[in-house]
């Protein structure tokens, strides 16, 4: 991941100093670039122009998520340390907070979910190919995994028993796909996200019998067969 900017200055040397000053870094950390060397000007009669430079930092994924979520966190007044962790293409950031996780967490886990989006989207703006960044407080999403999992089983058996769907409170896009996941190897159930915006119910029903084969996949309908146009004559 890169972190590139434009400065101007009255010469490159100036332009260079105001560029490495702007991104925070020493000379050998970045790579400079002169657009312009500028010029003086004539006699004092036509106005010279400034130098250009583009200074180019090469930060990695993990120090500018860092960068990111340390931002945000002194941003709202928490006193927090990060411990990160490295998972295939996915970092795990778990906040610790002087007494405040509650806070951080907010109601079903919704500031901590924002926070995360945030950071993704900054880190997504600057590169498209970069890791996912998970944020946690103090194994908040550990527990809140097994809560949902045990509350998805739950009204599944409900919704089985009382032969008619279910609806859960509404849920980030996190939490619907951990639902989703454990009922969808129940072959008796089906779940659909219903509402607008990123924040949505999950409706948890008896499946049909015609939309879910034994094996979990979707038979061929007589109309998808017959819209073909041909049949086949029958051997003699």
């Amino acid at each position: 991941m890169t972190r590139s900017l434009e400065i101007t200055g009255k010469s490159v040397a100036e332009a260079t100093r105001n560029a490495l000053r702007e991104l925070g870094v020493s000379r050998d950390d970045a790579e400079i670039t002169v657009i312009t060397k500028g010029s003086r000007g004539f006699l004092g009669i036509f106005k010279g122009s400034p130098a250009r430079v583009r200074a180019t930092h090469r930060v990695s994924t993990r120090a500018r998520a860092e960068e990111i979520v340390s931002s945000m966190l002194k941003l709202m007044r928490f006193s927090s340390q990060l411990h990160i962790t490295e998972e295939k293409n996915t970092l795990i950031i778990d906040i610790e907070t002087a007494g405040s996780d509650g806070l951080l967490i907010g109601k079903g886990g919704n500031t901590l979910s924002a926070i995360e989006y945030v950071t993704n989207r900054m880190l997504q703006r600057e590169s498209r190919k970069t890791a996912k960044v998970v944020l946690d407080v103090s194994g908040y999403k550990r527990r809140r995994e097994d809560f949902l999992t045990s509350k998805a089983l739950s009204l599944a058996k409900q919704a089985k028993s009382a032969k008619k769907q279910v609806t859960m409170e509404p849920l980030d896009a996190a939490d619907r796909r951990i639902v989703h996941a454990v009922l969808k190897e129940d072959p008796t159930i089906e779940t659909t996200s219903v509402g607008q915006g990123r924040v949505k119910s999950i409706v948890v029903a008896p499946a049909n019998p015609s939309s879910k084969s034994k094996g979990g996949s979707r038979p061929r309908s007589r109309s998808r067969s017959r819209s073909r146009g041909r049949s086949r004559a029958p051997r003699k």
